[in-house]
């Protein structure tokens, strides 16, 4: 499978493919990392707002 770009990934996602959401998180998970700084709670949230504006974005 060829590398996709994050938008590509973006644009996938925010027409359902859970895949490619997954990919994103994945892709994104050291700079979540960095900002939750070791507390879960703050690793869900930052999650969901990811999801949320992946879901709101206009590409």
């Amino acid at each position: 499978m060829k590398n996709q770009s994050l938008c590509e990934l973006g644009f996938k996602a925010k027409c359902g493919d859970e895949i490619s959401l997954i990919k994103i998180i994945e892709i994104k998970r050291k700079t979540i990392l960095r900002y939750a700084k070791g507390d879960d709670d703050c690793y869900q949230y930052i999650l969901e707002r990811l999801i949320k504006g992946i879901k709101n974005y206009k590409f």
